[in-house]
């Protein structure tokens, strides 16, 4: 029989409510520390929440760990904030604003173990357009955001789809290494029942290059079928996983008719 070893992030959790059943032994493995955050362009406060790992056959309720020191500090200007502890676990602004352009420096300090991730916030991209077309498989509906890259290489994005506070699953990239300065018709397959009078919700992330490859890691992770399935790569340092993300966001919402 084989060994799954799988340690899950909080935000696959809670973010996707991924749930496998799966009929095999499981080795347990050290429990880590997740640190997952955001900070974007849209008025604050902003929350980082430090969690402990599980192992997969553990449920999902993952531990919140109080006590620790958060700092998060906007480079550009030498500015400090230092974040509230509002909850176990969950750490709050008090003064900090996204900035785009700008970069942020995290430093989360537990016990005696220190870490830190750099993440640089970009420039905000339009959504011009949303609209709804014919599932290119089955009876579903596909979502069509329409968005424009900038000429210059190293744009990334992130798009969200919620439809009545019902967020898909999926995780939505795109880069533009093929398509540079091109205008994008980015289809949204979805896993989410879009109904008459529903309202549909399309955010564009403009995200970072490091966090692209967490979220790049995380989909091929839960697309793995395998008897051991890596962590997605954090821009964590210091040994936690998890991600912190700063971000520009453009929404464009409408009823589906």
């Amino acid at each position: 029989m084989k060994t799954l070893v799988w340690t899950l992030v909080l935000g696959v959790i809670a973010l996707y409510s991924c749930q496998k059943v799966i009929d095999i032994e499981l080795n347990p493995s050290s429990p880590r520390y997740v640190v997952t955050g955001n900070i974007t362009d849209q008025p604050g406060p902003y929350e980082i929440k430090i969690t402990s790992s599980i192992n997969f056959d553990q449920d999902n309720n993952f531990p919140a760990v109080s006590g620790a020191k958060v700092c998060i500090t906007d480079q550009n200007v030498g500015l400090t904030d230092t974040l509230t502890e509002v909850a176990p676990g969950r750490h709050r602004t008090y003064f900090l604003e996204g900035i785009p352009g700008h970069t942020y420096k995290l430093v989360v300090m537990v016990g005696n173990e220190i870490f830190s991730s750099v993440s640089t916030m970009p420039l905000p991209i339009a959504l011009d357009s949303v609209y709804t077309k014919p599932a290119a498989f089955g009876d579903g509906t596909d979502i069509v955001a329409i968005y424009g890259d900038p000429v210059g290489r190293g744009n990334f994005y992130h798009l969200v789809l919620t439809v009545q506070n019902r967020p898909s699953r999926e995780i939505y990239l795109h880069n533009d290494k093929i398509n540079n300065g091109a205008r994008v018709s980015h289809v949204l397959n979805n896993d989410v029942d879009i109904r008459k009078g529903d309202v549909v919700t399309v955010d564009l992330q403009c995200i970072d290059a490091a966090v692209y490859d967490f979220y790049y890691t995380l989909d091929q992770a839960l697309k793995q079928n395998s008897a051991v399935i890596s962590n997605p790569k954090t821009n964590i340092l210091g040994g936690a996983m998890g991600y912190f993300c700063a971000h520009t966001i453009r929404t464009r919402s409408f009823v589906f008719k």
